[in-house]
């Protein structure tokens, strides 16, 4: 039997599976999607959760109920009413529909651990569990998913003292502070900003690109709802592009025209430019606080987080001129080889900037899991403390690459590191002038992984220029470049998919 981390937030499910001690893989949760959307659809008698729902959410709003997660429990929560019929819809009914959705998926799960939002209390995670328990969802406990963060990137990298976690959905934008210390993390602050919420990014995304559309053509996508929608459905790419360093051809279709619009990947910082200085404004107040036990050593964004346009860039560049306030002491650095140096030395000297990988906080619900499942933690809401993890073992999980705290699976025969658009993993070639258009690339031989030079640069792996081609073991770093970026490859060989569950 498997355990099953499962993050739920105001946008979004996302779920890992897998066996305890095992590295638990992504759940697609809607075929072929992996996350599940938060939204409803209001269009049939019967409420449909998910891309039904997206569908709707600018053509036809009035039908789609969305951010109705943070309203459980609120006297004051708005209901839903379909168009011309006498139901109503209240938080409740519609958080039901999500886990009635996502009852087939877990039902074979031993148990499942939720990943909630950090403004989330635990008068909200008892309700949600209830709700979760009626729907036969097997629920076995929950925690922040700040901690749930925090717990995630400690198995991967393990850091030590304190780090600030960054997190965004379509309700509020949170800052956390966790601290590790005796084998626990404790979740020390949360606070969450409504008025930063990822759908006021999107929105101001949406308008930005509109009006480039009326400059280019003098056609509004937002005066017809079938150009609006299409525009909204590919906002995540656009936020996706711009984080790549690559340009976006979107496609606007109306009822009567048709528009091709080029997105150049300094544009949607530039649309931000107001919500990043807003975000760094709080981030400066929440770091210009003392710091009893020395600064914070990383400063860790969820993927959600990460793909704010701009705001990355503003985080690195304010840390390397950030002077923290005096500490009393400095946190001890770790003598663990896995991740040595990425949380110290950063761009400040000693704070980083790290973006994890989107299943990072159902992997943190998924290492809780098995607690749960021994008795070792009772069933309900870990709100301030959870055990911190074992370093996972470099061998463990499907073929990947580890690059600024996300995996990349390697899941092709031939996996391409460069700077030219068609590559599998694209590096930007203004931060790293160093890297070839194709570089370098890890190919499948039977069941080992080889990697191939291609570039005028070179490629070291531990240090050592590569000579053509060479075995790749997990563990090993790879250095496109004498100063490029630096990469780990970990993982087991063909057998072991990302998308795969365990029975």
């Amino acid at each position: 039997m498997t355990l099953l981390g499962l993050e739920l937030n105001a946008s979004r499910a996302r779920a890992v599976n897998g066996a305890l001690g095992d590295f638990p893989c992504p759940l697609p949760l809607e075929p072929p999607h992996v996350e599940l959307a938060m939204l409803l659809s209001l269009e049939r008698s019967t409420p449909a959760v998910g891309q039904a729902g997206l569908r709707l959410i600018r053509q036809t709003p009035h039908l789609c109920y969305r951010d109705f997660l943070a309203g459980l429990g609120a006297p004051s929560a708005p209901e839903r009413s379909w168009l011309g019929r006498p139901k109503t819809l209240d938080v409740a009914e519609a958080l039901t529909h999500v886990f009635r959705r996502l009852q087939p998926i877990t039902q074979s799960s031993a148990g499942v651990v939720l990943a909630l939002p950090g403004y989330f209390n635990s008068t909200q995670a008892a309700l949600l569990r209830t709700l979760a328990t009626q729907s036969r969802v097997p629920i076995m406990g929950s925690l922040p998913i700040p901690l749930a963060t925090a717990l995630s990137a400690y198995a991967e990298q393990s850091w030590h003292g304190m780090a600030v976690i960054l997190d965004v959905d379509d309700h509020a934008l949170t800052l956390s502070t966790v601290e590790a210390v005796e084998g626990q993390a404790h979740l020390l602050e949360t606070r969450p900003y409504p008025i930063l919420g990822l759908k006021l990014w999107k929105e101001r995304l949406l308008d930005a690109l509109s009006d480039g559309c009326v400059w280019q053509s003098r056609r509004d996508p937002r005066a017809s709802p079938l150009a609006e929608q299409a525009l909204y459905e590919q906002l995540d790419g656009v936020m996706d592009a711009c984080r790549q360093g690559r340009l976006l051809q979107i496609a606007l279709p109306a009822a009567n025209w048709f528009q091709n619009l080029i997105v150049s990947p300094d544009q949607p910082p530039e649309f931000c430019q107001s919500l990043v200085h807003a975000t760094m404004q709080e981030v400066e107040h929440f770091l210009g606080r003392p710091w009893p036990e020395g600064p914070p050593g990383v400063i860790l964004l969820t993927a959600a987080a990460g793909r704010l346009p701009g705001l990355v860039q503003a985080l690195r560049a304010f840390l390397e001129d950030w002077k923290p306030a005096p500490f009393l002491r400095a946190a001890p650095i770790s003598s663990e080889d896995f991740g040595e140096q990425l949380f110290h030395g950063g761009c400040s000297g000693s704070t980083t900037v790290l973006v994890l990988s989107a299943d990072a906080p159902a992997r943190g619900a998924h290492m809780i899991a098995a607690y749960f499942q021994r008795g070792e933690l009772l069933v309900g809401h870990l709100e301030r403390m959870a055990p911190l993890p074992l370093p996972q073992p470099v061998e463990a999980g499907p073929a990947r690459l580890h690059y600024q705290g996300e995996d990349y699976f390697v899941n092709e025969p031939r996996f391409s590191l460069g700077r030219q658009a068609g590559c599998n993993l694209v590096f930007d070639g203004d931060l790293h002038q160093g890297v070839s258009p194709r570089h370098c690339e890890i190919v499948l031989d039977y069941r080992s992984f080889l990697l191939i030079d291609r570039s005028r640069e070179g490629t070291l792996v531990n240090d050592a220029p590569v000579s053509g081609t060479t075995l790749l073991r997990a563990g090993d770093w790879i250095r496109l470049g004498p100063q490029g970026p630096l990469l780990r490859f970990l993982g087991q060989g063909p057998g072991f998919s990302p998308l795969s569950t365990t029975a």
